[in-house]
């Protein structure tokens, strides 16, 4: 982590160089994440109710503040303390029976545990929300690209059509309809940028930077097939997921809560000593203990034991209501990786490579004068839609392939 937080303080720092006070910067997804890691709002709230969750359990395990007395008999006057005939001064402390404090601290330590593993449930997410926002990044600036060449082709596609209308090869209505293609070319261009632009500004969102820093993901969007099986899959999330672990903590918790309620109908020990002065006769020192007898402490305790009960209960509820979603999870993001794969090998393998033949063998046709020019635009039209599709059923892959990262809990088989 040391080092990867080093390569980016080192590119940050080379673009400021090149950038004067605009900092720039140029990050790997693996790099981005870790940059959110640190600066997500979201990510330090929860990790700030982390800590205080853990700053309670000490606490909790406290015995009650001990008392110290003071106590003047015989006063001639009121606040005539240094005339006194008697005077005691001693302190009491009250012991709760052992298992009282025990218990608070355990209910207060699970609480903590939860309270981390909802960080670290967090973390996840928004680990799986910037390598998706990644991904868009290289997917937009890759449909600005094909979108900038589709208008390269249109314009000079245009541009022969004219020569060819001047030479009497071509009807003016060809020339029109290519002027329009360019024009659309030019529009899908404009709509490609602004994409850009909006897909950088949700990333420097979730790095917490100004949305219109300048941000570069330098790396690219690649297929690589998953290995890991549906059971194994499942189960990896049943052993790792963080909201997993933290219904289980929270349902020890409550486990804990119900037998501290219990416990209320154990006795508390009091011990107390004084020294007590008699003005003329001298000193003497009185000791003493108690224990309370909680008579009344079963029908107060009813409704806590119940309320106890009723809690736990629903945190059991809660950790089944948790696995099940935490499966369900992992088997709809398992499918859509399975479908996203299937989409991406489709247009690698046959669409992409055909719509690209087409045009090429289209084109050649209507310069050697055997093809007509609706043939160029349908080829052209079809080429720049199946680049688009190719790229976004690379980004769905790759998005699905983070969310099913997610759902098992942060470790996934890829084929590297």
């Amino acid at each position: 982590m040391r080092a990867l937080t080093l390569s980016v303080v080192a590119v940050v720092s080379l673009f400021s160089a090149s950038y004067g006070q605009v900092e720039r910067l140029a990050l790997t997804p693996d790099q981005a994440v870790a940059w959110a890691l640190e600066h997500n709002p979201k990510v330090i709230a929860t990790k700030k109710a982390w800590d205080a969750a853990r700053a309670r359990i000490w606490p909790a395990r406290m015995f009650p503040d001990p008392e110290v007395i003071f106590e003047y008999e015989g006063l001639p006057e009121a606040f005539g303390f240094s005339r006194f005939g008697e005077r005691n001064v001693g302190f009491s402390q009250t012991f709760e029976f052992p298992t009282r404090p025990y218990l608070r601290g355990r209910v207060a330590d699970r609480e903590a545990q939860a309270a981390r593993m909802g960080y670290e449930s967090v973390r996840l997410e928004v680990g799986a929300e910037v390598t998706k926002a990644c991904g868009r990044v290289w997917a937009s600036e890759r449909i600005l690209r094909y979108a900038t060449e589709s208008l390269r082709l249109a314009d000079e596609f245009r541009d022969k059509t004219k020569v060819r209308v001047e030479a009497g090869d071509a009807s003016s209505v060809e020339a029109l309809r290519a002027e329009v293609e360019a024009g659309r070319a030019e529009a899908e261009v404009a709509a490609a940028d602004n994409r850009v632009m909006l897909v950088r500004a949700a990333l420097n969102a979730l790095l917490n930077r100004d949305l219109s820093a300048p941000v570069e993901v330098i790396s690219e969007l690649t297929y690589e097939p998953l290995r890991a099986d549906l059971q194994t899959l499942r189960q990896t999330a049943l052993d790792q997921r963080p909201d997993l672990r933290g219904a289980q903590a929270a349902l020890e918790g409550a486990r804990a809560g119900r037998g501290l309620a219990a416990s209320a109908l154990l006795p508390d020990l009091s011990f107390w000593m004084s020294r007590q002065t008699i003005r003329g006769t001298g000193d003497f020192y009185k000791a003493g203990f108690g224990f309370t007898v909680p008579i009344w402490a079963f029908g107060r305790q009813r409704g806590e034991i119940a309320g106890a009960g009723a809690s736990l209960a629903r945190a059991e509820a809660e950790q089944a209501e948790a696995r099940n979603r935490a499966l369900l999870e992992v088997e709809e993001a398992y499918l859509n990786v399975k479908t996203s794969e299937k989409r991406v090998l489709l247009y690698r393998d046959r669409v992409l490579p055909s719509a690209e033949e087409t045009y090429r063998v289209v084109r050649r046709r209507y310069d050697e004068g055997r093809s007509n020019y609706l043939e160029v635009i349908d080829a052209g039209r079809t080429l720049a839609e199946t680049r688009v599709a190719f790229v976004e059923a690379l980004l769905g892959y790759h998005a699905a392939v983070a969310d099913l990262t997610k759902a098992v809990g942060g470790r996934l088989g890829i084929e590297k």
